[in-house]
């Protein structure tokens, strides 16, 4: 007992020179801690003051769900032993999970209550005997104190009572008094007060931009009525005045009107006469084609692959485009009746799209500026019943027009 009283004493003077902190905000977080102290024994009636108090410490991990509530895991070793005979002795080993109850925790010094059950490994040794084992279901129950010398740290003490259940013989039980020391992590109080100050001057902050805009939008008004009051004034006098600005602005929209029709009837004209003009070029590149003065548009057989002969055929049709910036043109990929519909449709989409691909690459004209689409073997110009009149229908053609 002189021990106890010597852990306690010194317990105390921690507590005096310590920096108390509230338990004011220590939801969330998780501790670690131990203790260290006597175990007395409560053994059968018989054997009562036959064991005196032993050694006792344990280790802990609590979690708090709330300022009130947490939940410890604990480990202790308590050994109790005969009086005068320190060979003769009970060691438990157990094992509990307990829930805590803090019943005061805005102080700093913060007493609770305890209750749990768990597993224990047990023994008990006497000179001449055979040590006993056994294991056996343990209930838990105490009281307690901590006091907080910083957010991260408290020390306290701890009174519980062990009940060793064994089935079918007479319950033995300890009771322990022990000094803890535990370590918190996460943030403390003052992380909250800090947040809470925070918060607090944000929303005097925003209280205060609020009433500041407030009177400032009532400046605002004040000066808008003095504006509308003024302006309904001049009204009267401009009424004249905007009637005949009317006038005039009609006036001169309508000739406006007339001369934007007269400019866009002229540009319209301009663009159908270059649309002729890059149409008749082209049907003159064609012309030359049919001469042999230039080599026909090709593609090898069964495929969108271009060959490379029809390169030169291809740059001067983009050099025709190119002197007409606001005409646009369409490519059209023809083919004959051989084949099915649908293939004759995807092969001449995909020729069209590789002359498209040439003219804007190569023959560097803008993407803008060409369409492609696949005919088929729509719109035949010679009998597909003969060889040469399938040959003359596989074509690429080049339509200009306005948009």
């Amino acid at each position: 007992m002189k021990k106890q009283v010597s852990v306690l004493a010194i317990l105390a003077m921690l507590s005096v020179v310590g920096s108390a902190q509230a338990f004011d905000w220590f939801g969330g977080r998780l501790s670690i801690g131990g203790a260290y102290g006597r175990a007395k024994p409560e053994l059968p009636y018989k054997y009562k003051d036959a064991y005196q108090d032993g050694e006792a410490w344990s280790v802990n991990a609590k979690y708090f769900i709330n300022n009130d509530v947490s939940v410890v895991l604990s480990y202790a070793d308590l050994e109790p032993y005969a009086r005068g005979n320190r060979q003769d002795f009970y060691r438990f080993r157990p094992i509990v999970g307990s829930v805590r109850y803090n019943i005061f925790h805005h102080l700093p010094i913060t007493p609770y209550i305890t209750a749990g059950a768990g597993y224990s490994t047990n023994k008990r040794e006497a000179p001449g005997t055979i040590a006993q084992k056994w294991s056996d279901l343990t209930l838990q129950g105490g009281v307690g104190f901590e006091f907080f010398l910083t957010e991260g740290m408290s020390i306290g003490a701890e009174a519980l009572y062990h009940d060793f259940v064994r089935p079918g013989s007479v319950p033995l039980g300890v009771a322990s008094l022990m000094g803890t020391a535990n370590i918190y992590f996460g943030p403390g109080p003052s992380a909250k007060r800090d947040r809470e100050e925070a918060d607090k001057q944000k929303a005097e902050s925003e209280r205060a931009s609020a009433e500041a805009n407030a009177a400032k939008a009532a400046a605002l008004a004040a000066q808008q009525q003095t504006l509308q009051a003024q302006q309904a004034a001049a009204q009267a006098q401009q009424g004249q005045q905007a009637a005949q600005a009317q006038v005039m602005q009609a006036t001169t929209t309508a000739a406006n009107a007339q001369e934007e029709a007269a400019a866009a009837k002229a540009k319209l004209e301009q663009m159908q006469n270059q649309s002729h003009q890059a149409q008749a070029e082209l049907n003159a590149i064609k012309d030359m084609i049919s001469r042999k003065d230039l080599n026909p548009i090709e593609f090898k057989t069964g495929s969108a692959d271009l060959l490379v002969t029809s390169n030169a055929t291809l740059d001067k049709v983009a050099s025709v485009i190119k002197k007409y910036p606001d005409l646009k043109m369409r490519v059209e990929g023809h083919t004959d009746n051989v084949g099915a519909e649908e293939y004759n449709q995807q092969l001449s989409q995909k020729r069209a799209d590789a002359v498209k691909n040439y003219l804007t690459g190569q023959g560097g004209l803008s993407s803008s500026q060409v369409t492609s689409v696949g005919m088929g073997k729509g719109g035949p110009i010679a009998d597909n019943g003969s060889s040469a009149g399938r040959a003359k229908n596989r074509r690429v053609e080049f339509l200009t027009y306005i948009q």
